[in-house]
């Protein structure tokens, strides 16, 4: 009993040490991602395409931070052409560093899923166009890993920047077959770019 109140006690005055010291973040915006490959390898032109709001989907983003590990999770809003409601997530593991306290970095890892909710039916788990299955976890477990990228300029309290999604070579949960962790060189072709603006709450 004594050990618990022990750690309570250091947590209620952590946690308001770390924050006011810029230790922890919690931010929330809006995203967007352009809908058709982007592959940051080649050199890349404005196009028409691109200037067109049609090309893309939008969403929401959170992100948490607490020294340099961040978590982040995405969900964008009809990225399937189909009439049922659709969601597409990712919520990537990784680390975010600041840098000269104008620009902040993060890479992050881990799964990526659509869900579809019918009407009037149970909601159906894809990755990459593939059915998984009706059961939300079994859907992380056996979804290949996708690798995103984030940088922003930190302007106050508001972070506005570019981000960048790409597919694993395969790595999921399930397996963890670490020789698939990082994407193959075709995986580039179907990169994903994209947009956010955040409000850092803390």
């Amino acid at each position: 009993m004594k050990k618990m109140i022990l750690a309570l006690a250091i947590v209620v005055f952590l946690v308001p040490a770390m924050l006011s010291a810029g230790l922890v973040n919690l931010s929330v915006g809006a995203t967007a991602q352009y809908g058709q490959p982007f592959d940051v390898l080649e050199e890349n032109e404005w196009t028409e395409d691109m200037g067109n709001i049609e090309n893309y989907t939008f969403g929401g983003e959170l992100r948490a931070r607490v020294l340099f590990a961040e978590v982040n999770v995405m969900a964008l809003y009809g990225s399937d052409d189909v009439d049922d409601l659709t969601f597409s997530g990712v919520v990537t593991g990784g680390l975010s560093l600041d840098l000269l306290g104008l620009v902040r970095v993060g890479l992050g890892l881990g799964p990526r899923v659509t869900a579809v909710f019918p009407e009037g039916q149970d909601p159906q788990f894809y990755a990459e166009g593939v059915l998984l299955g009706e059961d939300f976890e079994e859907a992380l477990m056996s979804t290949p890993l996708t690798w995103r990228a984030t940088a922003d300029v930190k302007l106050g309290n508001i972070l506005v920047g570019l981000n960048y999604t790409i597919n694993s070579n395969g790595f999921t949960l399930e397996s963890s077959d670490y020789t698939k962790l990082l994407p193959a060189s075709s995986a580039w072709e179907n990169g994903r770019i994209g947009a956010s603006v955040l409000y850092t709450i803390f």
